[in-house]
């Protein structure tokens, strides 16, 4: 089945990011937080998109963050599996959002899924 998951996944940065998550024993049926990383040069651009961006249907929004640098970062996180589709269609959704207010994407990021044999304390 695990070479059936690789053929069905688009040749994209995406399919890239699940096929290593594949690769390495991850069950990419099983839900988890997905955390969509948007960065922004200023507060009130960053502000203003989180406020937008709460609106989005199951979205957890981040209150916007600075860095060293001055960059302005906004965390906007689903609980779903990661699915190629699912993935690239809410990436997309948040970009065109990001742009509106004069930001843009810095990629998305997940844990590995607990499985059914892997929690807190070990394995059962």
């Amino acid at each position: 089945m695990k070479s059936l998951q690789f053929a069905m996944l688009p040749d994209d940065e995406n399919g890239d990011v699940l096929r290593a998550m594949l690769e390495d024993g991850d069950d990419l049926t099983l839900p988890r937080e997905i955390d969509f990383l948007l960065v922004f040069g200023e507060e009130a651009a960053a502000r203003a998109f989180a406020d937008a961006a709460n609106q989005l249907p199951d979205l957890i929004v981040s209150i916007p963050g600075v860095d060293d640098e001055g960059i302005w970062q906004v965390v906007a996180g689903r609980h779903m599996a990661p699915k190629h589709a699912d993935i690239t269609r809410l990436e997309r959704e948040l970009t065109v959002l990001a742009e509106s207010f004069g930001g843009y994407p810095d990629g998305w990021e997940c844990s590995r899924a607990a499985g059914p044999l892997e929690d807190d304390d070990g394995p059962a």
